[in-house]
């Protein structure tokens, strides 16, 4: 447990002890949590507090079976957390507390990083969207405690197949997520989509996801294994993602990432087309038929 003047966020528990957020803070009976709920109602790891931007922060059910909390409702996907929100796990009561909360923006990468220049480089990354296909319908559909299990247990899944590969989660979208790795791992991203497209195969949660390669600013956050990424290459790759819903593609690559992964990863083309905000037409391709996740 910390008590630091300087901690940007933290939970607050009902009798006054604070546990600082940093990056991300998981929830669960397990040891290894960073608040450790010893609780039978309580998952193993079974919710996460998680840090992206400057000063915004989400609350994410990890697939418990009990369910988490925020200010009285179940959560049933990722939710932006604003101070003074009450998060409750197997009867325990934690306020989230953030002196210097951020106001709500759109994430579609397009703002800036309130950073010095000095603080702010260019880096090459695979840089990964993945969305969940009618999510409103499978809330509507199912009962609550059902919806926000097979979501949560999705984004878990998603989570661990991202970082088994190398990758991280940038930010959760409340229905999806960007993920990134750096330039070098070529071969550990094609592994990741293998994983990601059986995941799609099981059809428990539909999904759709695009792939591509490209420059990002990244910086302007500590350093804390995250970083936070904006740029023109962070737009195209959410304007691919708006895209692949259009044409009900389930999975879009773009040019870059197929010139990286030609040796590794069959592709056919999928067409050319126009993006909003860019110039021209570009270039897309989809996973080569033969090309089976079995």
């Amino acid at each position: 447990m910390q008590n630091d003047a300087k901690e940007l966020a933290w939970l607050e528990t009902s009798s006054s002890e604070r546990i600082t957020v940093g990056q991300s803070l998981v929830l669960g009976r397990s040891k290894q949590s960073g608040i450790v709920i010893d609780d039978e109602r309580a998952s193993r790891r079974h919710a996460m507090v998680h840090r992206q931007a400057d000063s915004e922060f989400w609350l994410v059910d990890l697939g418990s079976a009990n369910g988490t909390r925020l200010n009285g409702r179940r959560v049933s996907r990722p939710t932006r957390l604003h101070v003074g929100d009450r998060i409750e796990i197997a009867g325990r009561q934690f306020s989230f507390c953030c002196p210097g909360a951020a106001p709500q923006q759109v994430p579609d990468g397009s703002s800036t990083i309130n950073a010095t220049v000095s603080e702010l480089r260019q880096v090459d990354y695979w840089l990964l969207v993945a969305d969940m296909i009618g999510s409103t319908q499978l809330v509507q559909r199912m009962p609550a405690e059902s919806s926000a299990s097979v979501t949560g247990q999705w984004l878990a899944t998603c989570r661990s197949i991202i970082e088994t590969s190398g990758g991280l989660i940038n930010k959760y979208l409340g229905d999806g997520f960007l993920a990134y790795w750096s330039a070098q791992e070529s071969a550990n991203v094609v592994k990741a989509l293998d994983a990601l497209r059986k995941l799609q195969a099981a059809g428990t949660v539909p999904f759709r996801m695009v792939l591509h390669y490209g420059t990002a600013t990244c910086g302007g956050a500590p350093s804390v294994g995250e970083e936070s990424l904006s740029g023109r290459e962070v737009t195209f790759v959410f304007r691919m993602e708006d895209l692949a819903s259009v044409h009900g593609s389930g999975l879009l690559i773009s040019d870059a990432a197929v010139s990286k992964l030609k040796p590794l990863l069959p592709t056919v083309l999928h067409g050319e087309h126009a993006v909003q905000g860019f110039e021209g037409k570009y270039r897309f391709f989809t996973v080569s038929p033969q090309k089976i996740v079995s």
